[in-house]
């Protein structure tokens, strides 16, 4: 009988070490100007008319570190995400439901309701990747005059129960509401916090 319960044991073991290796998580931490890649800085510089309250971030994955600036332009919120080396590689600016075209919000909320249990969302972005062969202007253009165009996507962060538990989820649609990706957050940092 001790032999069964300690294979039952290791098997578990095993079998839930598995299943957490299989999650991309990601946590985002605020910054000092001089962390931030200089490359980046020099992109924002550009862009930088009637800019309010700058702010840096950096972001790490299982797979990548993404700088994102974070500032209020035109009272609109934005973000700039850049990678390691300072490239710039989207922009976008957080929405309400209403900025959202109907009929695509309910794809949206038809995909949250038949894959989470229970879900709130907590923050949605309309973002503009970098196409292929598109310029960074264009895209940063683009961003700052609210276009609807068929490249972009929308971004919500999501507090969401599956299989029982509850988690945070950044889960990603294209512009018609069909969705594209579903990655899950750690919960925000609170190192700074004593108790």
């Amino acid at each position: 009988m001790k032999k069964f319960s300690g294979i039952l044991l290791i098997l578990l073991f095993f079998a839930s070490t598995n299943n957490f290796a299989q999650d991309k998580v990601e946590r985002q931490h605020r910054i000092k100007k001089s962390q931030f890649p200089s490359k980046a800085i020099k992109t924002i510089a550009k862009n930088n008319n009637d800019i309010k309250r700058l702010k840096f971030y950096r972001e790490v994955d299982t797979a990548k570190k993404t700088y994102t600036a974070k500032f209020k332009k035109s009272r609109l919120f934005y973000e700039m995400d850049f990678d390691k080396n300072g490239e710039f590689k989207s922009m976008g600016f957080t929405i309400k439901q209403i900025d959202i075209p109907e009929e695509n919000f309910e794809r949206i909320t038809d995909y949250l309701s038949q894959n989470l249990e229970k879900s709130k969302i907590r923050k949605m972005l309309q973002l503009y990747p970098t196409e292929e062969n598109g310029s960074r202007e264009k895209t940063i253009k683009n961003a700052f005059q609210n276009l609807m165009v068929p490249y972009m996507f929308y971004k919500l962060l999501v507090r969401g129960k599956k299989d029982g538990r509850s988690a945070d989820y950044k889960v990603i649609f294209d512009s018609e509401g069909n969705f594209k990706e579903l990655q899950k957050s750690l919960p925000a940092n609170y190192d700074r916090v004593l108790y």
